[in-house]
């Protein structure tokens, strides 16, 4: 510190533009993101990435359970059961579940796609974020030195949005998915195994029910019988899902509306809220003996 103080002013700024053409240097060759950057939050990395990997597994079993009861049910609605001259579809009467299914199915899409697009920023930050965001820090360092006076608030201000976009990028995106997923496995992993495993046990029945095929040599009407005769053992199993199910289904949706889309944006809002707050915070005024005495 007292040689720097020794220092003239040019040649501190020539001190101070070295290290930034080193840090350039460093930065686009891809060795202070390789060697030092990289290994650093490699352990931060590595747990946000196995969260969100185990979030798109489960959204995606998820799914496909919704989408084998759409199945169950639809076939049955479909299906006609003779009653003298007549023909009734029980199924029908399990069409609010269906349709409870068919919204969970949904939000299950919107699941992956919200842990798909975290898994995106998180690969993003680690591969792009340091040449991208650190080149305009450099910029703005350089302009902050070499420009004009009216140009340092500007400078300033870009300074920090640069500095503040590399944070949330690289630390505060994985940081998030690590934290959210720790809450969600001490707040949420308990009810959701309980829902989800009273739904498979649930939907086992359904997986033995298949549509028969038609035989040309038995005809219209032996085939309608054994479609009757499947109906009536799919409806057997649809009937074993309770009210207690769509209280499941719903339970499902609410858990996985805050694992995969309230808790990363309320994470999300979070850091911007923090990073809006380093770029616009003011700057700490000097006050000189001469301005600190009051007029007369």
């Amino acid at each position: 510190m007292n040689y720097l103080n020794k220092l003239s002013r040019a040649q501190r700024l020539l001190a101070l533009l070295f290290c930034i053409a080193a840090l350039a240097a460093g930065i686009y060759s891809g060795v202070l993101q390789q060697r030092a950057l990289n290994p650093l939050f490699a352990p931060l990395d590595t747990q946000a990435r196995q969260a969100l990997q185990h979030s798109l597994m489960l959204s995606s079993a998820s799914f496909a359970t919704a989408r084998l009861i759409d199945r169950g049910i639809a076939f049955v609605s479909e299906a006609e059961v003779g009653v003298g001259v007549a023909s009734v579809k029980p199924g029908q009467l399990l069409k609010p579940l269906q349709d409870m299914a068919v919204r969970y199915s949904d939000l299950m899409v919107v699941a992956m796609t919200s842990v798909g697009l975290q898994l995106f920023l998180l690969e993003f930050g680690k591969l792009a974020a340091l040449p991208l965001f650190g080149g305009g820090i450099l910029a703005s360092a350089t302009l902050l030195l070499l420009g004009p006076a009216s140009w340092r608030s500007n400078c300033r201000y870009l300074l920090r949005s640069f500095i503040a976009l590399l944070l949330l990028t690289r630390i505060g995106i994985p940081l998030a998915a690590y934290g959210v997923a720790e809450l969600s496995d001490w707040v949420l992993t308990p009810q959701r195994e309980a829902a989800e495993a009273a739904l498979n046990l649930e939907t086992a029945a359904l997986q033995q029910v298949e549509q028969p095929l038609q035989a040309d040599n038995d005809g219209s009407l032996s085939w309608l019988r054994q479609m009757a005769a499947k109906a009536s053992d799919m409806l057997a199993a649809m009937k074993s899902f309770s009210d207690t199910m769509v209280e499941k289904l719903i339970q499902l949706i609410v858990i996985y509306s805050l694992q995969t889309l309230l808790f990363p944006l309320l994470s999300l809002y979070l850091l911007w809220q923090l990073g809006r707050w380093f770029v616009q915070r003011p700057l700490p005024v000097n006050t000189t003996p001469e301005s600190a005495i009051p007029a007369r």
